[in-house]
């Protein structure tokens, strides 16, 4: 069970795919797992205005107790959206805090 005003939180974390014919490093399958509930603060929109582009951009930001691992190249899903991290999560004594970033189309994003 989740505690009041916490929302549940997958990461997507592309996993080891080996290396390619030059040495570099090529992704895997991505594996999702689980992380602790977060505090959710759904931060702003907004509609840029873009030729041939109607996205709505959210930048939402995460809090835990704690230190969960998640890099910056990590994508979280909250509430069946899926965000990628933006920069660095910050580690306080007492958690961590993570920026999120999502483009998504308008006919799609909350509203009717």
């Amino acid at each position: 069970m989740i505690a009041a005003g916490l929302v549940q939180v997958t990461r997507l974390r592309a996993g080891d795919g080996g290396t390619d014919q030059y040495g570099e490093a090529v992704p895997g399958p991505v594996v999702e797992t689980p992380l602790p509930p977060a505090l959710l603060n759904p931060g702003g929109t907004s509609e840029p205005v873009t030729a041939g582009s109607t996205p709505v951009i959210s930048q939402p930001t995460l809090y835990w107790r704690g230190k969960p691992d998640i890099r910056s190249s990590d994508l979280l899903r909250v509430a069946g959206v899926t965000y990628r991290v933006e920069g660095a999560p910050a580690r306080w004594p007492k958690g961590s805090v993570v920026t999120l970033h999502a483009a998504t189309d308008p006919k799609t994003t909350g509203g009717a």
